[in-house]
């Protein structure tokens, strides 16, 4: 009888042995998951910092001026282009410059192609 009470001791002995070390390497695999997505985390928030750092150097307004100078063509808001509401209806022209209802092309569209070339 001490023989097979023996043997129900050894054998629950393995058993918690094997459970414990299946425990062990499942917990050891958790950590190696953890520790990869804080690197992964820390690998992110340093291409953020540095995509901030290149919109602040693309986003200057000295460089936007000059883009936009180069491409817009466009001119400073001369004194003389300001009106007031009564004569804003002779400045304006008396039929569109542009009816997309009687074009298939579009305007915009382009600029757009032209800025490309």
């Amino acid at each position: 009888m001490l023989k097979v009470v023996n043997s129900f001791l050894v054998l629950g002995l393995l058993v918690s042995a094997w459970f414990v070390y299946s425990q062990e390497h499942s917990i050891r695999k958790g950590e190696r998951e953890i520790i990869k997505a804080k690197r992964l985390i820390k690998k992110e928030r340093e291409d953020i910092r540095l995509l901030d750092a290149e919109w602040s150097l693309l986003s200057r307004p000295e460089r936007l001026q000059k883009l936009a100078e180069k491409h817009l063509k466009m001119a400073p808001v001369a004194a003389d282009q300001f009106v007031e509401v009564k004569q804003l209806a002779a400045k304006l022209p008396e039929k569109p410059l542009f009816n997309p209802a009687s074009s298939n092309t579009d305007p915009i569209a382009r600029m757009l192609k032209e800025l490309d070339r």
